[in-house]
C-alpha cells in the first residue's frame, strides 16, 4: 500500500505503519528467527567524527576530540565497529548505489552524482523482499536514482523493492533528518508485522557542511556566523594543510587556498561541521530509542556514504582519494554481534554491507558481489583469511587500491563524454579516452592498457605518514611496492564488469 504525504501526516506515523502492514493494533506476535535490521546512513560523515575513539585515535586534530556523540558512543559500546572502513567510491550517489547493490561504481552505472542505478542491477530491498520475505522500508535520503533525493510513495521516484515512509524532500539536513528520524522512529518503535522488518533511515547531515564551500555552496551558509569568541575551544588545525606533492592530474576538486581561506575560517568550518554531526547524533539517538523499546532480535548498521575533507589537504567537500573523504564509520550492533569491540585490523568496504544483510537475513547475496560478509567478524570468530586490500574508485575515472600499508591513486584520463540527467536509455557515458585515435569510450575490463593514463601517481605509506603528506610513488626506493599496486588494481580490473545507469526522472 502507498500513501502520500497528506495520508501520512493525518494519520500519525502509528496508523501510517497500521496501514503499511494491514496490521491492527496489539501485542508483537512473535518473529521469524531472522532479525529486524535498521539500517542508518548518514551524508559525509568522518570516521574520526564519534567521540568514542579519542583513546583509538589520540591526535588532537581528529575530530573525536572536539565533539560528543553519547549516542554513537552508545553503539560502538554495545556493537562491532570499524577502524578500516572505506567508502566504494567518495561521492553520494555512487557510494549509495554500491551501499545497496555491493558493486562497484562502473559496474552499477552510477560513478558521479544525479544519475541512477542499472536496473538490471538489484538493490538490497528488492532482493530481501523477494529472496528473504522482508517487509522493506525506505525513509530519507536515497540518491540513487536520478537528479533527487528522496523517493515518492508511487511513480518513477519510488525506490524498487521498497515501500516509502513519506518525508519532506528538502535538501537541508537540518529539517529533513528530523522527520526522517522521527518517522522511522514511529515505525519501529510500533511495527507489528508478521515478516522481519528492513528499515531503512537516509539522513543528510552533515552534508549542509557543503554550504560553506565558496563555489558549489551558493552562498547558502549564515554570513553572520562567526565563532571567533569561541578562542581555544575551536578545533586544532590538521597538520596536512601544507604538502610539498604535485596533485596535477589526479585531483584537483574542492581544494581552497590560504589566499581565499585563512586558519579562523577553517576551524570554524571544522567546529560548524562537528556540530552538525552532534545534532545527527541526536537524530540517531531517537530512532536508537525505539529499537531498546522493542527489545528484540533487532540488528542496527550505521555507516555514511563518504566522508569530508575536513581542512585536511585544504579540502572541503568530497570525492577526493583521501583518507579524509574515504574512511567512514561502520557499527553493527545487535544479537550475537561482539560487544564494545572496535576492529582496527580487517580492511573492510561498503560494498560488504550487502552480503552481510543478506548473511543476516539467512539468504545468499545476489551473483557477482564484489564485497563478502562481515558476520564472522560481528561474532567475534575471525575467517583464517581476509582480503589484504580494498579497491574504491572516484572523480569518474580515478582508481586506489589499499593494502594495510600502503595506498595507491592513479586515474585514467577523463573524456567529459557523460551526458547530464536526466540521459535517455540509448545514452551511454563514455568517460575514458582511447590511446590509439583519442576518442572517449567506455571503459573495457582488463584491457586498462588501451586507455589514456594521467601520467602522476600516489603512493603513500599510511603507517608512518597517515595524513598522506609525501607521495612515495616517485621513489625509486618504493619501485617495487608501486609495481606490486599497479599489478593489484590490474586483477580488480579484470573481474569488473560495465554497468549502464538507468535514470528514474
Amino acid at each position: 500500500m502507498s500513501l502520500n504525504r497528506r495520508d501520512f501526516l493525518k494519520t500519525g506515523a502509528g496508523g501510517t505503519l497500521l496501514a503499511m502492514s494491514g496490521k491492527s493494533a496489539g501485542a508483537v506476535p512473535k518473529q521469524a528467527d531472522h532479525p529486524n535490521i535498521l539500517m542508518i546512513v548518514v551524508d559525509q560523515m568522518n570516521l574520526d567524527a564519534i567521540s568514542a575513539y579519542r583513546e583509538i585515535l589520540s591526535e588532537p586534530a581528529y575530530g573525536c576530540h572536539w565533539l560528543n556523540t553519547p549516542n554513537l558512543d552508545w553503539l560502538t559500546r554495545n556493537g562491532t565497529s570499524f577502524i578500516e572502513s572505506h567508502s566504494a567510491d567518495p561521492i553520494c550517489c555512487p557510494a549509495r548505489a554500491s551501499l545497496f547493490t555491493g558493486r562497484m561504481s562502473c559496474e552499477h552505472g552510477v560513478f558521479y552524482n544525479n544519475i541512477g542505478i542499472d536496473e538490471k542491477v538489484p538493490n538490497l530491498g528488492q532482493w530481501l523482499q523477494n529472496e528473504a520475505g522482508y517487509k522493506t522500508v525506505y525513509c530519507g535520503k536515497w540518491h540513487a536514482g536520478g537528479a533527487w533525493n528522496c523517493p515518492t510513495v508511487s511513480g518513477p521516484r519510488k525506490i524498487p523493492g521498497f515501500d516509502t515512509l513519506p518525508v519532506g524532500s528538502h535538501g537541508v539536513g537540518r529539517t529533513l533528518d528530523y522527520e526522517v528520524s522521527m518517522a522511522t522512529e514511529a515505525f519501529v518503535r510500533n511495527y507489528k508485522g508478521s515478516r522481519p522488518l528492513f528499515m531503512v533511515a537516509g539522513l543528510l547531515n552533515p552534508h549542509d557542511i557543503c554550504f560553506w564551500h565558496p563555489v558549489s555552496g551558493k552562498g547558502l551558509v549564515t554570513l553572520g556566523e562567526d565563532y571567533y569568541h569561541l578562542g581555544e575551544a575551536l578545533p586544532t588545525l590538521p597538520p596536512n594543510q601544507d604538502f610539498e606533492f604535485d596533485e596535477t592530474g589526479v585531483t584537483d576538486r574542492n581544494k581552497i587556498g590560504p589566499n581565499q581561506w585563512g586558519d579562523m575560517k577553517w576551524k570554524q568550518y571544522i567546529y560548524d561541521y562537528l556540530r552538525q554531526i552532534e545534532i545527527l547524533d541526536r537524530d540517531v539517538g531517537r530512532m536508537l530509542d525505539a529499537v531498546r523499546a522493542r527489545d528484540d532480535n533487532t540488528v542496527v548498521i550505521f555507516t555514511s556514504d563518504h566522508g569530508d575533507g575536513a581542512g585536511r589537504h585544504r579540502r572541503c567537500g568530497k570525492w577526493q582519494p583521501y583518507e579524509s573523504s574515504v574512511k567512514v564509520p561502520l557499527i553493527v550492533c545487535g544479537p550475537g554481534v561482539k560487544a564494545d569491540w572496535v576492529d582496527q585490523e580487517h580492511l573492510v568496504s561498503g560494498v560488504d554491507l550487502v552480503p552481510t544483510v543478506c548473511e543476516f537475513a539467512g539468504v545468499a547475496p545476489p551473483p557477482n558481489m564484489r564485497g563478502r560478509s562481515l558476520v564472522p567478524l560481528l561474532r567475534g570468530a575471525a575467517p583464517q583469511e581476509w582480503r589484504d586490500h580494498v579497491y574504491y574508485s572516484f572523480q569518474h575515472t580515478g582508481r586506489c587500491i589499499r593494502t594495510k600499508k600502503y595506498k595507491y591513486v592513479m586515474r585514467y584520463k577523463f573524456s567529459g563524454q557523460v551526458p547530464k540527467p536526466p540521459a535517455a536509455s540509448n545514452v551511454l557515458d563514455l568517460p575514458f579516452v582511447l590511446k590509439e585515435g583519442g576518442a572517449p569510450a567506455r571503459f573495457v575490463p582488463g584491457e586498462g592498457a588501451r586507455f589514456e593514463k594521467e601520467p602522476n601517481e600516489f603512493l603513500f605509506d599510511l603507517e608512518n605518514d597517515p595524513w598522506e603528506t609525501k607521495n612515495l610513488a616517485g621513489d625509486g626506493q618504493h619501485a617495487d611496492t608501486l609495481a606490486a599496486h599497479r599489478r593489484l588494481l590490474k586483477d580488480w580490473e579484470q573481474k569488473l564488469t560495465i554497468g549502464t545507469r538507468f535514470d528514474r526522472n
